[in-house]
């Protein structure tokens, strides 16, 4: 290893930390907004530089072991500490225990530090190098989106909030930790990782110390403990069955049992169903932590973790039941967003859809699914950041983030709506990649009933509460002249890039399929795959961009000449079953029975009835946990 690629792999890994602190500790706003932005620079740069370097081992030094085993204590009883204060006896449990495997790790042999490990303990290959991309440049833009977004936030803010510096710290050295969980190939190293970005997630979530932050924050600790415990025990099991220490291990071998507890606490940390609850509670945290953490992000490390298995266990029954799982929840998250009228939470349900479609990719096993699941971790993590930057936006302006309120917001803020309008188009829109990804694992399920019939209802849901939100933001009276509204440079800034990233991937799809995904999966070797199966890959390749294109042109083309076309004289009040009432420009008064006034209003359609979340949630839970049980009683019949 060249002595800059360990300056690079620093950089993307202990860079975002130092500057974190260096946020932190800062006397003023001014330095601080300065150390965010040169933090987001060199990690956006050190990310992409990193491109020119693929793949890279790092073996590290022996002592280094005993810095692993001292974090992982220190990690753990940093999370004991945090459940005694907020009276977590369950937490507590769970990191007393964690506590005794950790001590038990050093009576084994091999452990505690005295020798070398065979396998690298960190390793950039094609499908480490697509997820530090997304964290280091997406994560970035996010970072700077911050600047602006907590300076208003702070005018609001309850007075029991933390500082900006506090918050800084942990946002922008949650890039460090992130960094090092998708590079980590040693097991103890992974857990280190895993549990820095819980702890992280559950200091943004409680950052305004509000009851509910605080509630929600205690739920988010709870769930990622119990999955950083599965991973730990994982860990011990597959060191006592002799399936090594490191993920690389266990993908060349058949270490089913310890795979099986590497995808439980994967499933909690993406939030798929029955644990979605704390990503859910997290949307109360500032926006850019629903941005960054809980979307772009950290809910990603969980579906890269089962991409990242994918292979060992394909073509068993653990695949199958992952597969289902993820469908499951693509399913159900679709169905429970469309009785949602609070946009972030929305968006979250949107997530967890989109990330169970990554886990059903992986279950699937093929080329295709597992290029499709790469294609969706890739746009989705941009689209869904863009998505929550303008509804942090929006929310400021308004001071609400209800979907009903947003039904004037074309003529109030045209900038951030319109840029809104594209990242949602971006979601299911052709050619843009989002759309691409869902066709090539519909494609991929034709073997697979059960799984293609839930893709399938789930992307009709999917477009129905897309269109549902597109549909209500343009509604809005008539208005003689639009202005730009005014936002912080820092905000409008990073909107302009992310949506002209969306743009330019969504134009570059089938190109970035080829130059991109292809290679990493051919670059991949697994038993289960066959010839066909790769061939239908390529195929899919060469599927051509332009009716898409023209599609697009054509349907933009169409709304331009109406826009010019369209003449003031040419607008006429609504008939309101009754005789209008003149009230301004242009009113929605009319009289009604009995000669009352009345207003006409208009709502989205929520069918509360059957989409209901109170009443939907526990049924799906529970089909959910059936599916966990499933999963576990599959490997137990193989011992």
């Amino acid at each position: 290893m060249q002595d800059y690629d360990k300056l690079l792999f620093a950089a993307l890994i202990l860079g975002p930390i130092l500057f974190g602190a260096l946020a932190l500790i800062s006397p003023s706003r001014g330095l601080r907004n300065a150390i965010v932005i040169i933090a987001a620079i060199l990690t956006a740069g050190a990310g992409a530089f990193l491109i020119t370097r693929t793949p890279l081992q790092f073996f590290m030094e022996p002592w280094t072991a005993h810095l692993a085993t001292g974090l992982e204590f220190l990690i753990v009883l940093i999370v004991l500490g945090l459940a005694i204060n907020i009276r977590s006896w369950l937490i507590a449990a769970m990191a007393l225990i964690q506590l005794g495997l950790a001590a038990s790790e050093l009576l084994l042999p091999g452990q505690g530090g005295g020798t070398e490990s065979a396998a690298p303990q960190f390793v950039v290959d094609n499908l480490a190098l697509i997820l530090v991309l997304v964290v280091s440049i997406v994560g970035s833009i996010i970072c700077v989106y911050a600047i602006g977004y907590m300076k208003h936030h702070e005018q609001h803010a309850p007075p029991t909030a933390a500082g900006s510096g506090r918050f800084f710290f942990f946002l922008v050295g949650f890039l460090g930790a992130m960094n090092g969980l998708v590079m980590a190939n040693d097991l103890k190293w992974l857990a280190i990782f895993w549990e820095a970005t819980t702890l992280c997630s559950f200091m943004l979530i409680g950052h305004d110390r509000t009851p509910e932050a605080k509630n929600n924050a205690k739920l988010a600790l709870l769930i990622n403990t119990f999955g950083g415990l599965a991973m730990m025990v994982a860990g011990l099991i597959a060191h006592l069955s002799g399936h090594g220490e490191n993920l690389s291990d266990l993908t060349a071998g058949w270490a089913m049992l310890p795979m099986a507890l590497l995808c439980l606490a994967a499933l909690t940390k993406s939030a798929q169903l029955p644990f979605q609850s704390w990503l859910l509670g997290a949307m109360v945290a500032p926006t850019p932590v629903s941005a960054l953490l809980h979307s772009a992000t950290m809910v990603k490390a969980g579906s890269y973790l089962v991409l990242r298995l994918a292979p060992a266990f394909s073509g068993t029954r653990l695949a199958v039941i992952i597969a289902i799982a993820g469908a499951f929840t693509f399913a159900a998250a679709s169905a429970l967003a469309i009785g949602q009228s609070n946009g972030k939470k929305v968006l979250a349900y949107s997530t967890i859809a989109n990330l169970g479609l990554i886990v059903t990719c992986a279950g699937i096993g093929t080329p295709l699914a597992y290029a499709a699941g790469l294609f969706v971790l890739c746009f989705h993590a941009a689209s869904k950041g863009l998505l929550f930057m303008c509804i942090g936006a929006i929310e400021q302006k308004i001071g609400s983030r209800d979907i009903e309120d947003m039904g004037g917001i074309m003529f109030l803020m045209p900038v951030t709506t319109v840029i809104t309008l594209i990242g949602m188009g971006s979601m299911l829109l052709p050619p843009l990649g989002m759309l691409m990804s869902k066709w090539l694992a519909i494609e991929s399920a034709m073997h697979a009933p059960l799984v293609l019939f839930l893709l399938v209802v789930g992307s009709a849901l999917t477009v129905f509460f897309w269109a549902k939100w597109i549909g209500r933001i343009q509604t809005a009276s008539y208005h003689r002249e639009y202005k730009a509204e005014k936002l912080p440079f820092t905000i409008l800034a990073t909107l302009l890039l992310l949506v002209l990233a969306v743009v330019a991937g969504g134009l570059m799809t089938m190109p970035i399929f080829n130059a991109w995904i292809i290679p990493v999966v051919r670059g991949m070797t697994v038993a289960a795959w066959t010839a066909d199966g790769l061939a239908q890959l390529d195929l899919a390749g060469q599927l051509p961009m332009w009716p898409f294109l023209v599609f697009l042109g054509l349907g933009l083309f169409v709304g331009l000449i109406s826009f010019a076309r369209f003449k003031e004289k040419n607008v006429r009040e609504p008939f309101l079953c009754g005789e209008n009432i003149q009230g301004g420009e242009h009113s929605y008064n009319f009289r009604s029975i009995g000669d009352s006034v009345n207003t006409a209003w208009s709502a989205s359609y929520y069918m509360g009835s059957f989409f209901a979340e109170s009443w939907l949630t526990p049924w799906v839970n529970l089909l959910a946990w059936m599916v966990i049980l499933m999963l576990f009683g599959t490997m137990i019949g193989k011992l």
